[in-house]
């Protein structure tokens, strides 16, 4: 029905498409810049118009949320809210699966919708939505608000949404590393020293020990991946050491495999046998259940230790920085404090920033405007 009620008006769009190409050899632009621009001006196309509102006290902010809901974060995910829903997925991308549009997903998803600002209302922007068709329209429209709504509530100061936000955490996160290997550089020059402290001793100790236990669970975690990614049957997980091992899975296996044992040893009466199976469906189901809590365990248990190793490595940085602030002898060390300043000063930038966004995502509303 779909391709009936389109099919006339997305051949003139396709063949109004090649006739530019045609007439304009001597442009630089690409293709598929050219094909973007086609879907956000042809009439071909069915939408969809959502008033977004922002809290009267953060009008001033408002344009934020239009570079959030266009950057390539957002993207990502509202591509993945459609990976989870496939029949929307190949409503919506449906015209653009031949050999003319080459393009990126990302790249169709960013020409299917705009944010503009309400120049006489500052306090609304106005998302457009288009489709090939209503239906198309209204499900794209429901994925974005769906998704954008979602990333605001989950966004973390480690993950944010914003693109200017994640460049600066990105340059943070370079600071942070160069600070750490020049610390480490310090405290291995000076490993030999007699002047070794039993703190230093205990903090490259512990440190070895926290990196140790990642690596172990890293390994756990490709090894699921593995297994999820073949679609395995769920027993495989079994031959991950730290699953095998996990709460009741030993316990729940015993109990398995003795109920097989009398399905197969023993002459059972019907009803038993019944009974018997049901149970054994039951356990097996247990066990899937505590293999997924595994699953989770080792991914936090990771993240704990993740999180105690960039402790650790902050006290090792904090710790060289005192040690070597007496008396500067150490030639890196002129190094490390130039860097551990730029990181701060970069940290300050990015606490004022963010803290302006969490102000901005304050009382956010969305309405179809008929």
């Amino acid at each position: 029905q779909i391709e009936k009620n389109t099919a006339v008006a997305y051949e003139d769009s396709l063949v109004k498409t090649q006739k530019q190409i045609v007439k304009k050899p001597e442009s630089n632009t690409s293709s598929e810049v050219q094909s973007s621009t086609l879907l956000k001006k042809s009439s071909a196309w069915a939408e969809t118009n959502i008033v977004i509102k922002v809290n009267q006290n953060n009008s001033h902010l408002s344009y934020l949320h239009k570079e959030a809901m266009k950057g390539k974060t957002f993207l990502t995910a509202v591509i993945k809210t459609l990976d989870k829903n496939p029949t929307a997925k190949e409503i919506i991308f449906s015209p653009f699966i031949n050999d003319i549009f080459t393009e990126s997903e990302s790249s169709i998803m960013q020409s299917l919708y705009s944010v503009a600002q309400d120049n006489e209302l500052p306090t609304q922007l106005l998302l457009i939505v288009r489709g090939h068709s209503g239906k198309a329209s209204s499900l794209l429209t429901k994925a974005i608000t769906d998704t954008y709504q979602n990333e605001l509530k989950n966004e973390t100061a480690d993950n944010p949404l914003l693109p200017d936000l994640l460049n600066l955490i990105k340059k943070v996160r370079i600071l942070e590393e160069n600070q750490l290997q020049l610390a480490e550089q310090i405290e291995e020059e000076n490993e030999n020293s007699s002047g070794q402290t039993i703190e230093e001793i205990a903090l490259r100790s512990e440190i070895i020990q926290i990196t140790t236990e990642i690596n172990s669970h890293v390994v756990a975690l490709k090894e699921i991946e593995k297994i999820h990614l073949a679609q395995k049957e769920p027993v495989e997980y079994l031959s991950i050491h730290s699953l095998a091992n996990f709460g009741n899975v030993q316990e729940f296996l015993n109990n398995i495999e003795q109920l097989k044992r009398m399905l197969v040893s023993q002459a059972l009466e019907p009803i038993l046998k019944i009974e018997v199976t049901k149970n054994l469906d039951k356990l097996e189901s247990s066990l899937n259940q505590e293999l997924a809590k595994g699953i989770e365990n080792i991914k936090e248990l990771s993240r704990t230790a993740l999180k105690r190793k960039i402790e650790l490595q902050k006290r090792r940085v904090d710790f060289e920085m005192k040690k070597n602030d007496i008396h500067s002898l150490h030639p890196r060390f002129k190094l490390l404090k130039s860097v551990t300043k730029q990181l701060n000063e970069m940290k300050a930038v990015f606490a004022s920033e963010f803290d302006k966004w969490q102000q901005a995502k304050g009382g956010l509303t969305f309405k179809k405007r008929p």
